[in-house]
């Protein structure tokens, strides 16, 4: 028998789990806190649902500041996330998937409010105070998924992402993710 060097091959299997990492920025509002910054995020996902629905809790902490707001005084602050969303691939064609995303999570922005700035209707001189603020909030987001089948990696580039809560809590980012399947 004669071997002609072919070899036969398949698609790797891929497990439902994989690891999210992100990367975005955006902007964080409070009761006490403006800024915009970075965001980084890392998490776990899991396929639920007929390769279109995923469950995905993680965490998030954003690094932010008031340096390009004017009427506001100097602050420098962290919000720290702790997140559960589900995604729905709402139209897929091939590898392409327009992704939505609901879900909700727990928030602490802490960090320091300064004396420079140009607070708006501030009488008397500012002082240097700590924050710390706890937010209940929701999370809505969208945008497009790329995931090859065929391929360990999934792009996410969600140019949507918006948490909205109690006591005048809002974030909104931009993020591009990727998802290592396992």
């Amino acid at each position: 028998m004669i071997n002609h060097g072919f070899v036969y091959g398949q698609d790797p299997a891929f497990s439902k789990n994989s690891i999210k990492i992100g990367l975005g920025v955006g902007s964080s509002m409070g009761n006490k806190t403006d800024g915009g910054g970075f965001v980084y995020a890392v998490g776990y996902q899991r396929e639920i649902w007929k390769d279109r629905l995923r469950l995905n809790p993680n965490f998030t902490i954003g690094h932010y500041s008031s340096k390009f707001i004017l009427d506001v005084r100097d602050q420098y602050f962290n919000s720290i996330n702790i997140e559960t969303n589900l995604y729905y691939d709402l139209i897929r064609i091939k590898s392409f998937s327009l992704v939505l995303g609901c879900g909700g999570l727990v928030n602490n922005s802490r960090g320091l409010k300064g004396t420079g700035g140009d607070p708006d209707g501030y009488t008397e001189p500012p002082t240097s105070e700590y924050i710390s603020d706890f937010h209940y909030a929701g999370y809505l987001g969208g945008g497009l998924r790329i995931n090859p089948p065929s391929k360990r990696i999934a792009i996410n580039i969600m140019p949507i992402n918006l948490h909205f809560g109690n006591n005048y809590f809002a974030e909104f980012h931009a993020k591009i993710e990727l998802d290592f399947k396992f």
